[in-house]
């Protein structure tokens, strides 16, 4: 009998990249608590981000053009213009972002109300009365949505911290 060797393999230590495959759950977590508990701030802020990088963006085509005025000596009015009206829509964006937001939890209402008439009269029609229930609900949300909180921002809020919450489980499942 011939004597081989055994090797025994080691646990490999942890990587950094695994330990940052749960950052993006714990980010969805996060994102999803604000959206839940502040909804309709939520929606300013975004228009304030978003107003704040178009401003940038048209800072940028400002410098480029006078950069390429300088050096070049041309003077490239799309750069110019470009640049003028993306501040001017970053400024607007800035500016009536609670308008923006008011108007897109009016809008999201309307469009449950619409759907929510819609499935309470097939209901009534197929003499459906889950599909009544469920129309009923949509109407009360879209009542709430446009009179109160934006509900549907909560609700996404909340399916984000639910699934954030279901991938952190799984990541330290797979860890044992």
């Amino acid at each position: 009998m011939s004597k081989s060797k055994v090797t025994l393999i080691k646990p490999k230590k942890e990587n950094k990249k695994e330990s940052l495959e749960i950052l993006p759950s714990l980010i969805m977590f996060i994102v999803g608590l604000i959206l839940l508990t502040n909804s309709s701030k939520a929606v300013i802020i975004v228009c304030y981000c978003l107003g704040a990088f178009i401003m940038l963006f048209g800072v940028y085509q400002l410098i480029s053009y006078y950069r390429l005025k300088k050096e070049l000596n041309i003077e490239n009015t799309t750069s110019l213009i470009l640049g003028i009206s993306t501040i001017f829509v970053g400024l607007v964006i800035t500016i009536l972002a609670s308008a923006i937001e008011t108007f897109l939890r009016f809008i999201i209402g309307i469009i449950l109300i619409v759907n929510g008439i819609q499935k309470i009269i097939l209901s009534i029609n197929l003499r459906n009365y889950i599909e009544l229930l469920l129309g009923i609900i949509l109407v009360a949300m879209g009542l709430y949505t446009i009179l109160a909180e934006n509900i549907v921002f909560a609700l996404v809020g909340a399916l984000l911290i639910i699934s954030s919450i279901i991938d952190i489980i799984k990541y330290f499942k797979t860890k044992k």
